[in-house]
């Protein structure tokens, strides 16, 4: 459209007629109102009394149109980012997503797709909680907002995350290291040393993890419900010590379901 001086005008109404070289703007993406100041002459109206009623003169002008240039960018890996992680409540979400963004700090975006969707009253599941453990190890402890924000953002039910604060001996204005708190989100799934390694991998191939650093979350699990350790307790973390030290001290997510592995 030509430079013109035109009335900008906004209107609430479902406006879609329009006549030669006059542009009505109906309610959507990127869109506007441009509205010749007259009327041609034997036109017919364009709006009811009731919409003329709602429309309001915003500026008078010449016409621009012009796109920010980081805008669809921005907007497709938005989009991606949201078809990627699947979240439970987009709005929330979103808003840590941008706030992520503007702050430079770990976004709230899964790796890839988990398919199918995994459906859970507590909202964890091994995306969610990579998810976490990215953006929360960051720094010395975490504090309950911080846990709170992330965990809402992800979907994750706040009784779970209060959970697994008050077990990994949370308080009012207390801080906690994080690999307590993971430990104890994920043993509220049943396969908590499994899901603890999709969190904790950084080879997407083989998905291996530092077995000293697995063993440890185990051993936090243990001695929450059991005083001393168990027989049982001992006798699988000799097994997995020993099969470590025949692959560079990893462990990988197959070894904890060999035959020969101890139940867990």
């Amino acid at each position: 459209m030509s430079r013109t001086r035109l009335a900008h005008i906004l209107t609430r109404g479902d406006v879609t007629h329009s006549w030669p070289g006059v542009l009505i703007w109906t309610p959507g993406p990127l869109s506007y109102t441009a509205v010749a100041p007259h009327r041609p002459p034997n036109t017919p109206a364009l709006l009811s009394s009731e919409q003329q009623s709602k429309m309001v003169v915003v500026a008078e002008g010449v016409v621009d149109t012009r796109v920010p240039a980081p805008l669809p960018g921005i907007l497709r890996e938005y989009t991606k980012a949201a078809i990627r992680t699947q979240p439970r409540d987009l709005l929330a979400w979103s808003c840590a997503y941008f706030k992520a963004m503007t702050q430079g700090s770990v976004p709230p975006v899964k790796d890839r797709l988990e398919f199918p969707i995994p459906e859970s009253e507590s909202g964890i599941s091994p995306g969610v909680l990579r998810v976490l453990h990215r953006q929360l190890r960051v720094g010395d402890s975490v504090q309950w907002e911080q846990l709170r924000e992330c965990c809402e953002a992800m979907g994750v039910a706040e009784e779970t995350a209060q959970d697994a604060w008050h077990r990994a001996g949370g308080g009012d204005g207390a801080s906690l290291e994080w690999d307590h708190i993971l430990s104890h989100l994920a043993a509220l799934s049943a396969h908590a040393l499994q899901l603890l390694m999709a969190a904790l991998t950084e080879d997407p191939v083989t998905k291996k993890v530092d077995c000293s650093s697995l063993l440890d979350h185990y051993r936090r699990l243990h001695t929450h419900i059991n005083i001393t350790p168990t027989e049982q307790f001992t006798e699988a973390v000799a097994y997995l010590n020993d099969l470590a030290t025949f692959q560079g001290g990893y462990l990988t997510p197959k070894d904890l379901t060999r035959s020969s592995c101890p139940v867990l």
